[in-house]
């Protein structure tokens, strides 16, 4: 699990460069909800959710690394 809330996940894809249709493409999770998720609308999200969040951030953050 990652040591981020979903909220700080969404928060540095995008300041990685990924916009909210990029995440929803490699994530599944709809672009609303990751807007919600961004701007604390949605506070409790699924656990299917933060896995993929979690998922897509490792990868991102593992591509950096090589």
């Amino acid at each position: 699990m990652s040591q981020f809330t979903p909220q700080e996940i969404v928060q540095k894809l995008i300041e990685a460069g990924y916009t909210q249709v990029h995440i929803e493409e490699h994530t599944g999770i709809n672009q609303s909800s990751i807007s919600r998720l961004l701007t604390g609308k949605h506070t409790d999200p699924r656990l299917s959710t933060v896995r993929a969040l979690e998922k897509f951030y490792l990868s991102v953050v593992l591509q950096e690394k090589a």
